[in-house]
């Protein structure tokens, strides 16, 4: 039969709307409540993006109307660029995994302010993470990311070498003086070769930032300035370097070159020619491959006072995503406890939840001393990390570069710093 024009266009109407409401409707669930479709970009390992897909659906059996879509960037080497180009576009992920880089971003308005969402939620910061983690991702008063992955750096020590030079393992209560000693004591020569390193230093970052924090140092003080080429770092970037060049319980740069292709710290260590080294969880993957080294793990030392960097990533909301509530319950999720126990099962880091942190299931994750985690996150400092953040790194690395040859001393090297870090955040 013919329907009328009037009628086919009446039922049409009809049949619209009927499923528009329906329970079938893709825009709502089978609760009728709206589908959402997020996405969320990460970087790392493919190890890394199976356990974020792990938790991400635990996430959606608990938001069964939200879906996230994972985009995940091998390593991280283009992933802030990449993260970049998107979001001027006023595009991008909804929610983006973020490290020291984050304010690099929260500065140019484009990660949504936390606080209020918190608020609501009754998020405690402190009681979830720790004030000192917290503070990383939080800027001007306003919180940026929820932490999400935060292993402290640790002491790497190998049990053997501290047997042979009848040395007491290390713990918290070392002193400068105390890890000085025992790295002139562990380190073994052969005529005038070395075979067996006391310490693995280097010229990252977190290395001698530490040295610098322990010794009540600063690079940018309270109102933004520089008080770089302070008499504390001073005081603590000789001593760092003298390990190397006066004491010779450490490697140069020279040395590091003349041990073989991509030889640093973490290698040196696991081939038994380093007895410390200070570096993250991800250290106890690598040296479970390693049977024939016996180490364990412990906080590091302290000088006027306690420092430790943490290594790890929040979660941020895309300022421009459509969807920013649906967005937080996902970042909530992945945060609380039962979100984060994929990383600590698939022993993929230290989670940033103190809770879980604390637990069974993360002490006993490996036979090493899981609780040096747990004790150096009150050790936890942050450091610089402001919008300026990568051109103060080059800063750093371009005047360091000749500081390390010792070519040139502490004080040089960090005038130069104070003086192109002036220029560079315009305070001089």
């Amino acid at each position: 039969m013919k329907i009328p024009p009037k009628a086919a266009a009446a039922a049409l109407a009809t049949g619209l709307l009927l499923t528009a409401c329906s329970s079938s409707d893709p825009q709502t669930g089978p609760d009728g409540q709206e589908r959402i479709q997020l996405t969320m970009s990460i970087w790392g390992s493919k190890e890394d993006a199976a356990t974020y897909t792990e938790r991400l659906a635990l996430a959606q059996k608990k938001f069964p109307n939200i879906t996230v879509k994972l985009e995940h960037t091998p390593g991280s080497g283009d992933y802030d660029q990449k993260i970049q180009t998107s979001l001027a576009g006023r595009k991008g992920p909804d929610i983006m995994q973020f490290a020291e880089n984050v304010h690099v971003f929260s500065s140019k308005n484009q990660l949504a302010p936390l606080d209020d969402y918190l608020a609501k939620a009754k998020v405690d910061l402190s009681q979830r993470f720790g004030d000192r983690v917290s503070a990383a991702y939080q800027r001007e008063g306003k919180t940026y990311a929820m932490p999400d992955r935060s292993g402290a750096m640790v002491l790497y020590y190998n049990k053997k070498a501290f047997d042979e030079a009848k040395l007491d393992y290390p713990d918290a209560s070392w002193t400068w003086t105390d890890f000085r000693s025992a790295a002139q004591k562990l380190t073994v020569r052969e005529g005038d070769k070395v075979t067996r390193y006391g310490f693995a230093a280097g010229d990252w970052w977190p290395w001698w930032l530490t040295f610098m924090k322990q010794n009540g140092g600063e690079v940018i003080d309270a109102s933004g300035k520089p008080v770089v080429n302070s008499p504390a770092n001073v005081e603590a970037l000789t001593f760092y370097n003298d390990l190397v060049h006066v004491d010779k319980v450490a490697p140069s740069p020279t040395d590091y070159a003349n041990l073989g292709k991509d030889i640093g710290p973490d290698p040196l260590f696991a081939q038994g020619r380093a007895a410390m080294q200070l570096t993250g969880f991800w250290n106890i993957g690598a040296l479970k491959a390693v049977p024939d080294i016996q180490w364990d793990i412990a906080p590091i030392w302290q000088g006027k006072q306690r420092a430790t960097v943490a290594f790890g990533s929040g979660l941020s909301i895309n300022n421009n995503s459509e969807h920013k509530d649906a967005a937080f319950q996902i970042v909530d999720f992945l945060t609380s406890e039962e979100g984060q126990r994929p990383i600590v099962e698939n022993n993929q880091d230290a989670p940033a939840n103190l809770a879980l942190l604390d637990s069974d299931a993360f002490m006993k994750s490996s036979d090493a001393n899981m609780g040096a985690f747990k004790e150096s996150t009150a050790m936890v400092y942050t450091p610089p990390i402001g919008p300026h953040w990568n051109e103060m790194q080059k800063v750093f690395t371009d005047a360091l570069g000749p500081f390390f040859q010792n070519k040139a001393d502490a004080r040089t090297t960090l005038d130069r710093v104070q003086k192109e870090l002036q220029t560079l955040l315009g305070t001089g």
